[in-house]
């Protein structure tokens, strides 16, 4: 399964890890973000219902789920 990369400062806290592809093929299954230390930081999945990215947090990661589209966008890229 792919591993992409992700680095990014989010409200003044540098954030380091990857998003790991949890099944199927291509840039619209299902990812979950994943620090450097490999903690889960909530899942990404692609909505065929609002055609956006969706990025379902953990309590402790609630203030990433504004950066769903930057994730969505980080996937089609690395497909690219």
């Amino acid at each position: 399964m792919d591993q992409i990369p992700i680095e990014l400062d989010c409200e003044g806290k540098k954030y380091k890890g990857h998003l790991s592809q949890v099944s199927g093929f291509g840039e619209t299954s299902p990812f979950h973000l994943m620090d450097d230390k490999n903690f889960y930081n909530g899942s990404l999945r692609w909505s065929h219902f609002t055609k956006t990215s969706v990025f379902d947090t953990t309590p402790k990661t609630k203030d990433l789920v504004e950066l769903a589209n930057f994730f969505g966008d980080v996937v089609t890229a690395w497909y690219e």
